[in-house]
């Protein structure tokens, strides 16, 4: 539902999962794991996501709330989904948010600068 061109509904459901990841840990998971696919599919599929900045935003705020030390599954969604949007053409429109999250995660864990580099 993130790739409407709505900007207001786009803003809304990035409230609602934002929400629901904060209130239900069972779902962490599998909301990690939906957000990585998206992230996927539009790396190495090209399909077109509207979407990528608000997902961003969400996974900014989440590598703030982790738990140190870092769990190895955190260090390895840097690596295989963060990285990796430095790639497609279309980063300036989120540019900013994928700064924020690389940031977030440096800041939380002085050694990732290593996993970084």
């Amino acid at each position: 539902m993130f790739n409407t061109e709505d900007t207001h509904e786009r803003e809304y459901l990035k409230t609602i999962l934002h929400r629901i990841h904060g209130k239900f840990m069972v779902h962490r998971p599998f909301i990690r794991k939906a957000i990585n696919h998206i992230f996927y599919q539009f790396i190495y599929e090209n399909k077109r996501n509207s979407g990528i900045a608000e997902l961003l935003e969400i996974i900014g705020s989440i590598i703030n709330g982790f738990a140190l030390p870092m769990k190895e599954e955190h260090k390895m969604f840097v690596v295989r989904a963060l990285i990796p949007l430095h790639k497609p053409k279309p980063i300036s429109v989120y540019h900013q948010q994928l700064a924020y999250c690389i940031t977030q995660f440096i800041e939380k864990d002085n050694k990732g600068r290593s996993l970084l580099l």
